[in-house]
This record gives structure tokens, sequence and C-alpha cells, in this order.
């Protein structure tokens, strides 16, 4: 059997896109199983500037017509001839319409996989243009894959208010702990706590303004924490400027886009991570600081707060407001003085290489893909 994960992009881990990084994953476990894998990218840019990968790549241009496919995409369905399966990755992509019909005719079948678009919070943005879109066009996709597979308990509930699927299937991201190992440095005393957040800048999803907004209450009573921002995106002006009108830049450091082993580092030497996002699929960045034993303050959004929970390997903020989030500081705070978060690092990596393991999510797909 012949894999190919579809993406928009050319499944880069080195960008701050987190449908390419699990695409990337995917991929690369699947071809470290022994599996005949390509990646197919479509991107403006179809030139090969990345690492060097466990699986093939072939990049496609993109049409400034987004219904419209390069003719070398077409080619390569159609030429297509042995036994294989398409997994595409992201949702509301005219693009992938014109791909899944062509699959479609040919027989081909396709794993679906939404990356959290269907989210009840990411579907209120633009809401009625996506209404309209999920009825004309994108019902065709969902209901003709083999499974549409969802990250998250929220997506995987909200979809059936759409659109009552029953080739559904719910799997979440996974880390490879390997992908971990860096050569640590102190970067930080270590005499109050480091909080921080990585991801994407997009205030929308991510709720960072609720973030700073929160730090900002906590450090007017006084709180002792400093605040670290890895991650470029639309919104980064906004808060930096959000930061400076509440008196807090002096606690706030926006590092921009960090990658490799200085990410890593960076990562290492927080003390809580931050995530109470407001839509999340399933967020790699939360495995990540866990699998470098970080602990982690999750909304329920993120459809990890009960695992976080179970294991006791951090806070789930089942009410994601301005409060609760300022509260959570000042119990973290605490928690770093009794010498509490430790314990709780290494409770979060063991989380991580029980449950959210990269090659046990591959071999679960795998076994998707081969159910006719």
């Amino acid at each position: 059997m012949k894999i190919i994960h579809l993406v928009l992009g050319k499944a880069n881990p080195d960008r701050m896109n987190g449908v390419n990084k699990v695409a990337h994953n995917h991929a690369t476990h699947m071809a470290r199983l022994g599996h005949d894998v390509t990646v197919w990218g479509i991107t403006p840019n179809p030139v090969y500037d990345f690492p060097e990968r466990d699986y093939k790549t072939l990049l496609f241009l993109a049409s400034p017509n987004k219904f419209r496919l390069d003719k070398g995409l077409q080619q390569a369905i159609e030429y297509l001839y042995e036994e294989v399966v398409f997994h595409i990755h992201g949702a509301l992509i005219p693009e992938f319409f014109l791909v899944t019909r062509l699959l479609r005719k040919k027989g081909i079948p396709y794993i679906y996989t939404p990356h959290g678009a269907f989210n009840r919070i990411a579907l209120m943005k633009n809401r009625w243009i996506k209404m309209a879109y999920i009825s004309l066009v994108e019902r065709t996709i969902l209901r003709g894959a083999r499974k549409v597979h969802f990250l998250g308990g929220s997506e995987f509930e909200n979809i059936d208010r759409l659109l009552p699927l029953k080739n559904k299937i719910l799997i979440p991201n996974g880390q490879d702990m390997q992908e971990l190992s860096f050569e640590y440095s102190q970067l930080q005393p270590g005499k109050a706590p480091v909080f921080g957040f990585c991801g994407r800048l997009d205030n929308y999803y991510k709720a960072l303004d609720t973030q700073l907004d929160a730090f900002a209450a906590y450090k007017r009573n006084n709180g002792q924490g400093i605040f670290w921002i890895i991650g470029d995106g639309p919104d980064r002006g906004m808060l930096e400027q959000k930061a400076k009108q509440l008196g807090i830049s002096g606690f706030v450091t926006f590092f921009g886009s960090l990658y490799g082993a200085e990410k890593l580092n960076r990562i290492a030497n927080m003390d809580v991570f931050l995530h109470p996002s407001r839509s999340e699929g399933s967020p790699t960045a939360v495995l990540e600081a866990c699998g470098l034993g970080v602990p982690c303050v999750v909304s329920t959004a993120t459809n990890i707060g009960e695992a976080i929970e179970q294991y006791g390997c951090g806070i789930h903020l089942r009410i994601n407001d301005t409060q609760h989030l300022a509260e959570t500081f000042f119990t973290c705070e605490n928690l770093f003085y009794s010498g509490e978060l430790k314990p709780m690092g290494k409770k979060a990596i063991e989380m991580v290489k029980n449950d959210y393991d990269w090659m046990s999510i591959a071999n679960r797909l795998l076994s998707v893909y081969s159910v006719k």
C-alpha cells in the first residue's frame, strides 16, 4: 500500500504551521515503520528548501485561483495505478475539493483530517461564509471520505451539529521524545516563576489577550513571575502594544519565532507552559512542553485538559477567563515556591510516553487506512 499525505505547504516542521508539523510527523513515523510514504504539497513556492526527511516529497504549484489545480497535480493523480490511500490535511480548502473529486472518480480512498476547522469557536469566525461553503462544497468531501479523522473531542462532537457523520474517528496528535534531545543550558536564575507560551500569535484562537490581561492582574497583585512568548503571527504587533498599555512590557518578552535546540531550550527553561486556547484540534505545543517536563495550564478547548488532570501534570482551566487565569498564575507561583512543579513535570513526561507516542499514533492510523 502506498500512502500519500496532502497538505497546503511543504510539511516543513520548522515553521509555525501546526497542520504541516502533524503531516510531517505522520509521514515520518509511517515511513520508519517501513511503509511507502510520500507527501504532496501545494505551495506558491515549489522549491525543495527543507532538511532531508525520511519520506519522499512532491511539490505542486498553487494557483491564484483556488478552484483550479496545477496540471502536474492532476496528472499525478491520473497516473496512480497501484493500491494507494490519501491522507488529506486541512479543511475548507477549495483545492482539496477538486482533489477529492478526482480521487473518487478513480476509486482511490482518502482519510480527511480537518485539524480543528469544525470546532465551534473556529466556525464562528466568518460563520455565514463557512456555513455556505460547508453546505455547497465541504459536505461532499466529508461524506466521501473513508474516515474523517478528528484530533480532539470538541470537534468530534461538534461536527454532528453541522453534518452527522458515521465515518468519523478520534485519534490525537503525538510527540516523538527523541526529537526533544538537545543540550540544556539555564537561561533564568530560578528566583521567580517563568510562565511561557509557544505558538502562532493568532489572538482569536489562542486567547493571548486573555493571557496578557490575566498576567497584568497577577502582577498588580504582586505576582513575582515573568512571561515569555515564543512565536510570530498576524497579531504580534497588537499584543506587544497591549502589553505596553497594561504596563507589563518590562515583564513580558516576545522572542519571535524560534526553532530547533534554541526553541526547545527556551521552553525547557519555563516553569509553567500556558495554552488556554479558545479553539484547538490537538495542540502539538502542549505535548512538546510536556515532553520537556514542563507542567501545563490548558483550557478545555485544547482537548487535553482531562489527561493533564489524570496525570497531575498541570492545571485544567475549565473556566477560561481573565479572573480564573489570574488566579491560576498565583496557584502556579505557590507550586513553584513549594517545589511541587518539578514532580508535576516528571508526570508530564510520563503522560507523553504512555499516551501520545507518535509511533503508536501512526500505527493506529495505519489500521484505519487498511479497513475498507
